[in-house]
């Protein structure tokens, strides 16, 4: 039980430190997200400072508005490499790696956000980070659901 809500805290903290990278790489503004989980874009923007903690609430509406988006936008190829690197690998990613990896996709966000194209952004961030490439084929991958039971 106390491994499981470990395990929960980890994925939460883990959205919560890379919201706005993920956020911008999707192409939301704080307030089309905010307005998608039915929230403020102040309280997305306190989420992404970190100046309030993310509710377990949050995180699943974050989850399945992130899940929606991947299943309907089939165009924005760099959003489900990102997720799968930074929120669903386990134990493949060590913390050092996990920090770089963590800048090059923070680098790649700040460029999406001025409207880059996705196949653009995903060159960019192999350029910025082979470790990031090699990851995306073979991070095993965490069911974020299996977190609601």
């Amino acid at each position: 039980m106390e491994n499981k809500k470990n395990e929960r805290q980890l994925q939460i903290n883990r959205l919560q430190q890379n919201l706005s990278s993920i956020r911008k790489i999707a192409g939301w503004s704080a307030e089309t997200l905010g307005n998608k989980i039915g929230v403020t874009k102040q309280t997305i923007s306190n989420l992404e400072n970190k100046k309030t903690p993310m509710t377990f609430t949050q995180y699943i509406a974050i989850r399945a508005i992130l899940d929606a988006e991947i299943e309907t936008n089939k165009d924005n190829e760099a959003l489900p490499k990102v997720i799968s690197i930074l929120l669903d690998s386990v134990d493949s990613i060590d913390d050092n790696e996990y920090k770089e990896v963590q800048k090059s996709v923070e680098t790649v966000a700040a460029t999406a956000s001025g409207g880059v194209a996705s196949s653009a952004l995903l060159g960019l961030l192999g350029a910025i980070s082979p470790l990031a490439v090699s990851l995306i084929g073979t991070a095993t991958l965490v069911n974020w659901k299996k977190l609601l039971k």
